[in-house]
């Protein structure tokens, strides 16, 4: 139950912050005329193997993203069966004010939402199991990406920390990006 109301609050705070952002930066996209959005696809990095991602700039030098990521397998041996499905939700916030002209030092830190199930069947047995995990992460990285839009690219360590009452961990990763802003 806590989990629940835990990740309900933390998407509500982020879709406060990209509204919020949006009329901000609205003011400012029409004082300094720059790209104010991103849509880029992330190979590994904060959401796992993979995630498609919108980012919102709430300056020229901070931006807020979300993002999301779906794995599903599948597999049947005679009269048994299992499947399992794995649902990412990154929400970062980074600071770019490391830079020079197109080129940035960007550091984030945010939450990755966490959904897993699974399921298996034999011919005379069947369990289901599913489970959210609240996951923290953060980049490391750099990033080239015109203030007046076009081409991002993105390369960076996004590790994960996974922290329970029995486990503390640090999932040492990497992710490389490439997308438009606009």
């Amino acid at each position: 139950m806590i989990t629940r109301m835990a990740s309900s609050f933390a998407i509500g705070m982020c879709l406060a912050s990209l509204t919020l952002a949006g009329r901000a930066s609205a003011q400012e996209v029409t004082a300094e005329k720059s790209a104010s959005n991103a849509i880029y696809v992330e190979l590994a990095g904060n959401g796992g193997f993979y995630s498609v991602n919108y980012e919102r700039y709430l300056r020229k030098d901070m931006s807020v993203r979300l993002g999301g990521m779906y794995m599903s397998v599948e597999a049947t041996a005679g009269e048994a069966s299992g499947s399992a499905s794995w649902i990412t939700i990154p929400l970062m916030f980074n600071y770019l004010g490391v830079a020079a002209g197109n080129h940035a030092l960007e550091l984030g830190a945010g939450l990755d939402l966490m959904h897993f199930s699974a399921g298996a069947s034999t011919f005379d047995a069947t369990a289901d199991a599913s489970g959210f995990v609240p996951v923290g992460t953060a980049t490391v990285g750099y990033r080239y990406a015109s203030r007046d839009g076009g081409f991002l690219f993105r390369a960076g360590y996004t590790p994960m920390f996974f922290v329970t009452t029995t486990q503390k961990e640090i999932f040492h990763w990497g992710g490389l990006s490439a997308g438009y802003r606009f």
